[in-house]
């Protein structure tokens, strides 16, 4: 027997479950969540929080355990649930092209989301209700929401922002929570449009997403305005919030230039890559528009080392979802 077989089947395994659960996309909701961490850390330190109380590493590791678990599971559970539909438009993902057997699959959704609320748990009873409400809309989303786009693009704006608040319920800036859960609805647009799903945006799913945007908006800045705390923290300078600006603006301009000639595949894929490095951005952009600087480079750092990794999982995994082949 082959010696190196035991190393090259774990090796087929683990890219296998990366396919699944998408793994190489979790960075932007991961980097929201280390964004809070931070932020809570650095603005109410004499707060009684567990994101405040815990080690700093165990609080970013819980935050990172919470992301990528409901990523995971979400990931995991699109496949579950759609493996018809994937074994006639993408046969090359995990399950319809057998590489993993849907019981395996839903192990894996359910260990996700048991990471997630284990996790979530740590920074108290209101944060584990947060995971709840987040996992039962994934939920939600893959079942139903998906098929109504006006919805289910709302959805997953929603997502990101009531994880935003897992590691602290008590956030008052929901600035940055509004302008994450714009950036993943417009994304979320821009992907329907382009990978030219259905049913298609007409004008009056167009007006339906807006309507809803502007909802959830009020919403959460209303959470804000209601916190004990300032909407507007006073160690952010109006003129500090260029930074942010600025990162607005070098996403749509990187995004026209990586996509002007692009295939309307290709461009949807570069649009999800980039866009969950610039979730990291933005929270590095904030913390430099807060003057906290060393962790705001931490950040940069991050969203970097984060699209190197997502771009060689890319590679190993192909454009095409179909895992590279060993030879021996």
């Amino acid at each position: 027997m082959n010696k190196s077989y035991p190393v090259r089947r774990f090796l087929l395994r683990l890219i296998t479950t990366i396919q699944l659960t998408r793994l190489s996309m979790a960075f932007g909701a991961v980097a929201d969540l280390l964004f809070i961490v931070l932020l809570s850390r650095a603005m109410w330190p004499d707060t009684d929080l567990p994101v405040v109380q815990f080690s700093l590493p165990m609080a970013l590791l819980a935050a990172a355990g919470v992301a990528i678990g409901l990523f995971a599971y979400g990931a995991a559970l699109n496949d579950i649930l759609d493996v018809k539909h994937d074994s006639a438009f993408s046969p090359e993902r995990p399950l319809p092209a057998g590489r993993i057997r849907r019981g395996q699959a839903v192990i894996v959704a359910v260990a996700a989301l048991m990471m997630a609320i284990l996790s979530a748990e740590l920074f108290g009873t209101i944060s584990l209700w947060i995971t709840l409400f987040a996992a039962a809309a994934v939920l939600f989303y893959n079942a139903a929401g998906k098929y109504i786009p006006s919805v289910g693009i709302i959805t997953i704006g929603l997502v990101h922002a009531a994880n935003m608040f897992i590691p602290n319920h008590e956030l008052a800036f929901t600035i940055p929570v509004w302008l994450i859960m714009t950036h993943v609805v417009v994304i979320a647009v821009l992907v329907h449009t382009l990978e030219d799903k259905r049913p298609r945006l007409n004008r009056r799913a167009v007006a339906a997403i807006l309507a809803g945007w502007v909802f959830w908006s009020l919403l959460i800045i209303g959470l804000g305005l209601r916190s004990e705390r300032d909407l507007w923290p006073e160690q952010l300078h109006p003129l500090s919030t260029i930074y942010p600006v600025l990162a607005v603006m070098g996403f749509a301009a990187v995004m026209f230039w990586k996509t002007r000639r692009a295939t309307n595949r290709i461009a949807a894929e570069k649009l999800k890559r980039y866009g969950a490095m610039w979730q990291c951005l933005y929270g590095a952009a904030w913390l430099y528009a807060l003057n906290m600087t060393g962790p705001a480079v931490a950040l940069t750092v991050l969203a970097f080392l984060g699209f190197l990794g997502m771009t060689l999982i890319r590679e190993l995994t192909g454009l095409t979802g179909r895992p590279l082949t060993y030879r021996g």
